[in-house]
């Protein structure tokens, strides 16, 4: 089965919106206005696009030749071990340092050297955070480990599928993502309709887009109309809470997962349109998202008062320039090192 060029669009188009969704604190920007919060809920909340194109996949590349075993070998190897190696080192230094960040989550809940050392440096690896966006890593590989439960929903009758969906899209509505992204059950839970509309949407994907055919505007009204709903409400960004703690609906997932549709439909216009800078993107999107934290973490540590500017331009050139870097750093190693640039960088 051919890959399709216009998936290339999109994980291109995602990685941007993850990098800049986390460049924003960096860039000064505030959400002191109703234009900057209308702009910021438009970007923020990429990793559903993620989750979008990840389920997606399975259907279109891996369904049809899948064996568990090997799927999660493959996973294991090129999305695992990248983590565990980059990994590594915030870990050890983050156990050592005894962070009280996270409301005290990490700290040693006891004395000796397994509830002091072992006990939080094994909750840094299965919570991811060490570094920014790293949570997402063990969440995917708890959606590769359930892989066999996507195959049986793929094999489903419709009607059933239909109703799974938004049955899990609704307790998703409700539920929000965890507090600091740290539970990864609660993450699944709320992440999972995301990846069951994907494999439906690859699977439908013909019906999809002609039902949407010179009609992808309705999508677009629909996204900003839910953009201006959240916004207008005074919520801005992704929302968080405990799991059984109500608190309205989660419009971010919602707006997401409309303009996962729009981008879909209206990608599927270019599917024959090949540029060697959207190709780059996309072929390094996984590294970008590997390096971004740590060249955020590591322009940080200088002055950045200049930016506090709460100005767009310095936005979209420090957004453009961290994703620039990353890409050659991604090449750097792979050129390098070509034997272990994806161990390293996931490349």
């Amino acid at each position: 089965m051919s890959f399709l060029n216009s998936l290339n669009h999109f994980r291109a188009l995602a990685i941007i919106f993850i990098v800049a969704g986390h460049s924003l604190w960096v860039a000064g920007i505030k959400s002191n206005s109703l234009f900057n919060a209308i702009l910021v809920n438009c970007i923020q909340g990429g990793t559903t696009l993620f989750v979008f194109i990840s389920g997606f996949l399975f259907h279109h590349v891996f369904f049809k030749k899948y064996n568990y075993l090997e799927f999660v070998k493959n996973k294991a190897k090129n999305v695992l071990l990248p983590y565990l190696v980059l990994g590594l080192l915030p870990v050890i230094l983050y156990t050592l340092k005894r962070t009280t960040l996270w409301d005290g989550y990490f700290l040693p809940t006891g004395t000796d050297f397994y509830n002091t050392y072992i006990i939080p440096f094994a909750k840094y690896y299965f919570t991811g955070a060490f570094l920014n966006a790293y949570w997402y890593i063990p969440f995917a590989m708890c959606m590769f480990l359930m892989s066999p439960l996507h195959v049986a929903f793929i094999k489903l009758k419709l009607k059933t599928q239909l109703f799974l969906v938004i049955t899990l899209f609704t307790i998703a509505v409700f539920i929000h993502r965890p507090v600091y992204n740290l539970s990864q059950l609660q993450n699944v839970i709320y992440f999972s309709p995301i990846y069951l509309i994907g494999i439906l949407s690859s699977i439908h994907r013909e019906k999809i887009y002609s039902l949407f055919k010179n009609r992808e505007y309705v999508l677009l009204a629909l996204w900003i109309g839910l953009v201006l709903i959240q916004s207008l409400l005074g919520d801005v960004g992704s929302y968080h809470k405990e799991p059984f703690l109500m608190n309205g609906f989660d419009y971010m997932l919602i707006q997401k997962t409309v303009l996962c549709f729009f981008l879909m439909t209206w990608l599927s216009r270019f599917e024959h349109v090949k540029n060697k800078w959207i190709n780059t993107l996309a072929a390094t999107s996984f590294p970008i998202f590997f390096i971004h934290p740590f060249v955020l973490w590591f322009i940080t540590h200088f002055d950045l008062s200049f930016m506090n500017k709460n100005s767009w331009l310095l936005f979209f050139l420090f957004s453009s320039f961290l994703i620039l870097t990353c890409i050659f750093i991604a090449k750097s190693t792979k050129h390098l090192i070509p034997k272990y640039s994806r161990a390293l960088v996931g490349y």
